[in-house]
């Protein structure tokens, strides 16, 4: 299942893709969107396989896709290596978070091609700042050196 704020995909300015398994993180996360990002543009998929399903029909790509590791169906991981597998998906940034990944899973993340790995946040606060934090970074231009 998919959502989405999305209402003219010719309009769109930066969009993010949320994959995550939690109803009531997903919801946080369209809170924050619909009140303090206003500007950026979302996706909601409630699982990595919904993600990579809907993928062909949808007209957009993202400027960054944040993707939950601990999923039923396919794992972020699962998730992250099937998109990089895909060329138009392999330079769209995506950041994985869990609330507990090992040194090793984390590695395995950057090795599959993950842009950063971020602890997920678990208060509205720190979320909301993580999210202004990655729309930010997507609404980056690319090749531009800091």
């Amino acid at each position: 299942m998919a959502t989405s704020s999305i209402e003219s995909p010719q309009t769109l300015a930066v969009l993010v893709y949320v994959v995550d398994d939690s109803a009531d993180y997903r919801h946080l996360v369209e809170t924050i969107f619909n009140r303090y990002l206003p500007g950026y543009y979302f996706r909601l998929f409630d699982n990595g396989q919904a993600c990579l399903n809907a993928l062909p029909q949808l007209d957009e790509k993202p400027n960054l896709i944040i993707l939950d590791q601990h999923m039923p169906h396919l794992s972020g991981y699962q998730t992250l290596v099937a998109l990089k597998q895909q060329p138009q998906y392999q330079s769209v940034p995506v950041v994985m978070m869990s609330a507990d990944a090992s040194h090793s899973e984390i590695s395995s993340f950057y090795g599959a091609g993950a842009a950063t790995f971020l602890p997920k946040p678990a208060d509205f606060s720190a979320l909301k700042k993580m999210l202004l934090a990655a729309c930010q970074y997507a609404s980056r231009p690319r090749g531009i050196l800091e």
